[in-house]
């Protein structure tokens, strides 16, 4: 794999296509190779860059003390690294909390975003009582085998009708996935991001599948109402993770939308 060294981390990547580029955050328990098919379908349109965030997949661990700054500085080193200008980033679950956190922090560095199964952070997305079961769910996962707990995971994440080789790609990849890096991971995810959202000016759509376990939907019309250019797309029938044709159109029209986006500011 491709890697970059971001602030001293190494951070690895996949890279697929040309043109106009989209960046990939994956969600938790993964890496860039859950964003496999994704590389396939949607290169011969766009130059599509999925990273493995650090602490997953082929990257360095998470430095210790890391806060939520120091996740938007190396997801904007990580751009700055492949000298891209104003992308389109797209983030699923994890991943859209990074999302929202780079572009908080870092907003030249992103062209538009792609939100997809979105939380402003656990704590500005769910209630008291879900965001207790999501935290003691998550620390079961650092004390567990896998065993114990990624079917009943996955059974949140997928639809029923789901194809079973997405979920059985899915389910490959938990088996690679660091307990320390939920650790780190858990001071990002259970902040309420929902007061800085109104500074976040970038194109933003927030997807949602309707049959989604995990994000409520009063979530991501919540992120709409406070996000001050934003747009929601629900996928019929698709769980948490909601990829396939519908999301590949979005996600494409959100890479051609940055660029000429960039075009337009770089002409002023």
């Amino acid at each position: 794999m491709a890697e970059v060294v971001v602030g001293g981390v190494r951070i690895a990547y996949q890279r697929r296509g040309s043109g106009d580029p989209l960046v990939l955050f994956h969600g938790a328990f993964e890496d860039s190779r859950a964003w496999a098919d994704e590389l396939e379908r949607l290169s011969p349109h766009v130059d599509v860059i999925a990273w493995d965030a650090p602490g997953c997949g082929a990257s360095d661990d998470v430095p210790e003390g890391w806060s939520e700054t120091d996740w938007a500085d190396a997801a904007s080193g990580f751009l700055t690294a492949l000298d891209l200008t104003a992308p389109a980033v797209a983030g699923l679950s994890l991943g859209s909390i990074l999302a929202l956190l780079l572009a908080r922090d870092h907003p030249p560095s992103v062209g538009g975003l792609v939100l997809i199964g979105a939380y402003a952070g656990w704590g500005g997305s769910l209630d008291a009582e879900s965001l207790a079961q999501r935290i003691a769910s998550a620390r079961f996962t650092m004390d567990h085998p896998v065993e114990e707990w990624a079917d009943d995971f996955l059974d949140s994440v997928f639809a029923p009708d789901a194809p079973p080789q997405r979920r059985a790609q899915v389910r490959s990849l938990i088996e690679d996935w660091r307990p320390a890096t939920t650790a780190a991971l858990l001071r990002v995810m259970v902040q309420d991001l929902r007061p800085g959202l109104s500074a976040i000016r970038t194109p933003t759509v927030v997807v949602r599948g309707t049959a989604d376990e995990r994000s409520p939907r009063s979530a991501s019309l919540e992120l709409c109402e406070l996000l001050p250019d934003a747009r929601f797309v629900e996928i019929a029938d698709a769980g948490h993770d909601c990829s396939g044709p519908e999301l590949d159109a979005v996600l494409v029209g959100a890479a051609h939308a940055a660029r000429a986006g960039d075009r337009d500011s770089g002409s002023d």
